[in-house]
Formats: structure tokens, C-alpha cells, sequence
């Protein structure tokens, strides 16, 4: 063979294997920029320790302390009273059996604000066995409660669950970006939609968000974030969980001990839970009206009542505390006087058990709402936030727009020939900083929320069989101080009472009436 021969042989196997070679390159290249998720997740397990040592992981528990807040009975709907109500958290305890998919979540929550004296501190324990959810009681007795979803994200609030989760064949990744200091990325596991984030720098998870429904406030933000990243046993995990609803901070908790493949014990679901039937449904709530004063009636059925008061071509409604309720209210109202329209909501307050009927009540008509002034961040967010998780009547109701909002500040007065409706600030009530007294002018009747719940079963606790009742100096202070005129109490909870009767209970601060004894 001539030399130019072999010559020209090597030269076209050296460009034949540079083709191959730049070919598998290309590809290469070709396959990253095609998955800049699943880089996001390789980068952050190499960041934890390693895939390999992520993966080899068997069972995480860590113990630590700290505190959180009632989500949805903010003192206000703004930063500082969204951090009114704290409760601290202590023996806070997680452990993990990772593989085989099980949780147990431990803690004992107390209430710190001196309202809530009459409670005791609540130890829950809640567990997860693949897709069998359950609790446990204090004498060690499991419960099944199906709300496996909820609690699988639950255990996913983690790193080192979640990037393990974010390693398995059934999760999907899409819509990478970058947001401030953080890459970004959506993470589908089978039904669960999140949205993880991690630092640019150092490229650790910094957070999991899922968007969970609100009636009053639609999607919300439900984030957990993580921090102070430590080694442990070979793996980078945080020791402060910061958890977010919405807008706010609403919990923290620093870990104080964590172990790597140490005994977490048994955490697989007992026979008798696994094999637990699914309970038959409630029944469905009842739905009645009763005058108790001219032209005032009061919707019952459940523990949250509403009140309708007829003006001479309208009617008020009070209280539209969720879906269910407002539809069956409005629908009495119309039974009542077909030919006078529900156009005026009156919104006691910012709790979110009061308010998630309030789109409802607009998208059936009502076109002015009435309520303390420190409520109108609320209201403006009840009607811009989007709800596409789960589309109310009001989002499928055609040219439906926000009402007329009327702010009370101190005191104001819906009046006709009809009724009259003076509506006072509660001042200095430590339930709520956007409370309104409502009064029934002709009636003499007061009506309010939360503050005064006579005979409701929920108020009758431990230690207190004649019911919690710790703002009803507050209500007494406010009703002499305002110089109202008051005859019976028809309050949003409980029964209608005499304001005697009221009064009476207000000097031992009890929801339950006390009948002297015969002599």
C-alpha cells in the first residue's frame, strides 16, 4: 500500500471520528438545553451531597421549635395583624422512612395570646403510609383521613424528599426561569402541582410553593422556604423552615437536632387503617328563616347564621360566611320578597370564615358592600385575585364586576322609612381590629360575631362547661360607651338571647346561661 494511500485512510477515519465525536457532543448539548429542569435537579442533588448519597438515604428525623399564626383569623388583613394570634410550636418532631414513602409529623401547639386562656395545648400526630393518610391519637389510636394529596405534600415540604420525589420517573418538569436571585421550575407528581425554587449561587432548593384555593382570596401561594443549610452525615440539609400563606409569614420553626439512618421506628399504617371504609358524606345543612323583629329575619342551619333586614325596595343581607350559606340565604331572601332585590352586604369582619360567601353574594346581585375601613386591602384582593383553580359563580357570571365599596371608619347608618342599621366600630376588641357592631335601630337588637356565642357547643371546652367567653367586658365597654339602646342580642353564632341575659353572663364571662338557685 502507497503511502499517500494510507495517507488519505487516516485522514478520513480522523474526520469520520471527529464527525462522530462532534455528532455526540451536539446531542449532548442538544439533550441539556432540551432539559434545563432536570440540570436544575441534578445541580441542587449535587449541592445536597450527591445523587448518589441523596439516594441512599433510608430515613431522616428532626426535632426543633417555634411558632405559628391562624391563618385566615388575622387580628387584621395587613403585616402586623397577620401576627397577632401566635401560637408556639413545641416537641416539633418529623421523621421519614424515604424508602417507603412514609411521615409522621409531631407537635404540640399552644396558644400564647391570653385570649385563648380557657384552651389547653393540642398535641396532634399525623402520618402518611404511601397513599394512606391518618392520624393518631393520645392513647396511640390511628384514624384514617382521606386527604392522602394534602398530606403527600405535606411530607414533599422538605429538600431531601422533594429532589428524591424530583428524581423518580413519574415527575414532570416544565417552565424553568429565573426569578431574582433563584432559578425556578414546575414540578408535576402525578395530581401535585408545585413550583420549585433554588439559590442561583449555590444552587440549593430554597423553596416549594403550591397554589391552594381560598374561597375568599382564590389561588393562594401555600409556600415552605429553607435555610442555613448544614451537613449532616454527608448531606446538606436547612435547620430553619419558614412557611408563607399568601401574603404573609405564617410560621417558623429552627431545627435543633437532625439524624441520618438512625431508628425512626414504625411508621407504616396499622391493618385496620389501611382497610378503614371512606365515611358516608355529611347530610346536607338545613336552611330556615325566623323573624325575630319586624322586617329581620335570621338564617340558620349551621353554626354560621346570616340576618336579612328588608328596606323599602332592597334588602341587606349581614354575614355571608361561605358558598354554601350565601346561596341558601339568598335564596330564602327571594322565597321572602320575590320583588325586592338582596343589593347590600354588610361584612362584620376580616376573618375568612365571614367572608368566603362574599363573591357569591355580588355574582347574585348585591352591588355595594358595607364594612370597616380596615378591610378594603381585603376586599380589593377578593376581586382581583384569579380563580382558576376552582372557578366560582362569581368568575362564571358574565359582566360580573366588584361592588361599591362603603368604608366605615368609627361609626355610620344605613337608614330608610323602613329599618334602620347603625353600624359601630368594637373598639379595642382583641378578636378583631375590623369589627362592626350591628344594630337594628327599631328592633334594639345587636348583632355580632365571635364575641358573644351563647349556647354553641364549640365554645364548651375543658375546665370551662359553661362556655369561653373572654370579650364580653369588651362588648359591655363598647355598648355603654357608644350609649346603645339594646333589648336582645342576635349574634352570628348561638342563640338569640335577652340583653339581660347577656348582661348576666358577662359578669362571670361564661356562654351559657346560669339560672339562680331557688331559695
Amino acid at each position: 500500500m502507497s503511502r499517500r494511500l494510507v495517507d488519505r485512510t487516516t485522514v478520513a477515519g480522523l474526520a469520520l471520528a471527529v464527525a462522530v465525536l462532534s455528532g455526540l457532543l451536539f446531542l449532548q448539548t442538544t439533550t441539556v438545553a432540551q432539559n434545563p429542569g432536570r440540570q436544575l435537579i441534578d445541580d441542587a442533588v449535587a449541592a445536597m451531597g450527591g445523587r448518589d448519597r441523596v439516594m441512599a438515604v433510608k430515613t431522616l428525623m428532626f426535632e426543633g421549635g417555634g411558632h405559628d399564626f391562624q391563618v385566615d383569623q388575622e387580628f387584621a388583613y395587613d403585616e402586623l395583624g397577620s401576627q397577632f394570634l401566635v401560637y408556639q410550636l413545641r416537641d416539633y418532631k418529623r421523621s421519614y422512612d424515604l424508602a417507603n414513602g412514609r411521615g409522621r409529623f409531631e407537635q404540640v401547639r399552644e396558644a400564647q395570646s391570653t385570649i385563648f386562656n380557657g384552651e389547653s395545648p393540642q398535641r396532634s400526630v399525623q402520618a402518611l403510609d404511601g397513599d394512606i393518610a391518618f392520624n393518631l391519637g393520645a392513647n396511640g389510636s390511628a384514624t384514617r383521613a382521606f386527604q392522602a394529596d394534602g398530606r403527600r405534600v405535606e411530607y414533599l415540604r422538605h429538600p431531601l424528599t422533594l429532589m428524591r420525589a424530583a428524581l423518580a420517573p413519574n415527575a414532570t418538569l416544565s417552565n424553568v426561569r429565573t426569578q431574582g436571585t433563584e432559578r425556578l421550575v414546575d414540578l408535576k407528581l402525578d395530581a401535585i402541582l408545585l413550583t420549585v425554587a433554588f439559590d442561583a449561587t449555590s444552587k440549593l432548593p430554597t423553596r416549594v410553593v403550591q397554589l391552594v384555593y381560598n374561597a375568599t382570596l382564590g389561588d393562594r401561594p401555600n409556600e415552605m422556604r429553607w435555610s442555613d443549610y448544614r451537613a449532616v452525615s454527608g448531606v446538606q440539609l436547612p435547620t430553619l423552615f419558614t412557611w408563607k400563606v399568601g401574603r404573609w409569614t405564617v410560621g417558623q420553626v429552627r431545627v435543633v437536632r437532625q439524624t441520618v439512618d438512625g431508628d425512626v421506628g414504625n411508621l407504616a399504617a396499622p391493618e385496620a387503617v389501611v382497610s378503614a371504609p371512606r365515611p358516608a358524606p355529611p347530610p346536607p345543612p338545613q336552611s330556615a328563616v325566623r323573624e325575630i323583629a319586624k322586617g329581620i329575619w335570621e338564617h340558620t342551619g349551621t353554626t354560621h347564621k346570616s340576618f336579612i333586614v328588608e328596606f323599602s325596595d332592597r334588602l341587606v343581607l349581614v354575614d355571608a360566611p361561605n358558598v354554601e350559606r350565601t346561596l341558601a340565604v339568598m335564596a330564602r331572601a327571594k322565597e321572602l320578597r320575590p320583588n325586592k332585590p338582596v343589593t347590600t352586604l354588610i361584612v362584620g369582619h376580616n376573618h375568612g370564615d365571614h367572608t368566603g360567601g362574599i363573591r357569591t353574594a355580588v355574582a347574585m346581585g348585591v352591588n355595594e358592600i358595607v364594612t370597616h375601613r380596615s378591610n378594603l386591602t381585603l376586599l380589593d384582593e377578593t376581586f382581583k385575585n384569579p380563580h382558576t383553580l376552582n372557578p366560582d359563580l362569581y368568575s362564571k357570571t358574565p359582566n360580573a364586576k366588584p361592588p361599591k365599596i362603603t368604608a366605615i371608619d368609627d361609626q355610620g347608618v344605613l337608614k330608610d322609612p323602613m329599618n334602620t342599621i347603625n353600624l359601630y366600630h368594637l373598639l379595642d376588641s382583641s378578636h378583631s381590629r375590623t369589627q362592626l357592631m350591628i344594630h337594628y335601630a327599631n328592633a334594639r337588637i345587636l348583632t355580632l360575631a365571635d364575641v358573644y356565642m351563647p349556647n354553641d357547643p364549640r365554645v364548651m371546652i375543658p375546665g370551662e362547661p359553661l362556655g369561653h367567653a373572654p370579650w364580653l367586658r369588651n362588648v359591655v365597654a363598647n355598648i355603654e360607651h357608644r350609649k346603645i339602646q339594646v333589648d336582645a342580642m342576635a349574634p352570628v353564632h348561638g342563640d338569640v338571647t335577652t340583653f339581660s341575659q347577656f348582661m348576666e353572663e358577662a359578669i362571670a364571662l361564661t356562654a351559657k346561661p346560669q339560672v339562680p338557685a331557688a331559695h
